[in-house]
């Protein structure tokens, strides 16, 4: 006898397949799993952008060390906000976290380079 081509087919392949059966028939999965990805940009980048943004800029601003990370600390709750803003205001996800990825890393890198690090 002769094996249906199919049951050839390893079960993490027809689990894959079940999956995106699944979430091409359940739109509101699709929508909850989309606005779970924003908060998630929105918390996790928000706060990594905030953090080297607030570096970048203490190291920055032609202020003395205390008064410089003085007030980037205050406007960092206004970064973090204005993020948090962006990561639902933009109708693509996709650019929401390519933006926020990318201008996150060229923060660091910059910083790093400022510093010397590299």
């Amino acid at each position: 006898m002769q094996a249906h081509p199919l049951s050839a087919q390893p079960t993490k392949l027809r689990v894959i397949e079940l999956l995106s059966q699944f979430f091409k028939l359940s739109p509101i999965f699709s929508y909850r799993f989309s606005v779970f990805l924003r908060f998630l940009i929105a918390i996790v980048g928000g706060y990594s952008f905030t953090a080297a943004s607030t570096a970048l800029l203490s190291f920055l601003l032609p202020l003395t060390k205390s008064d410089a990370v003085l007030l980037c600390v205050s406007l960092s709750i206004l970064i973090y906000a204005l993020v948090f803003i962006y990561a639902f205001y933009i109708k693509s996800l996709k650019i929401v976290w390519i933006s926020i990825l990318l201008t996150t890393s060229a923060q660091i890198c910059l910083l790093a380079v400022l510093k010397g690090w590299l």
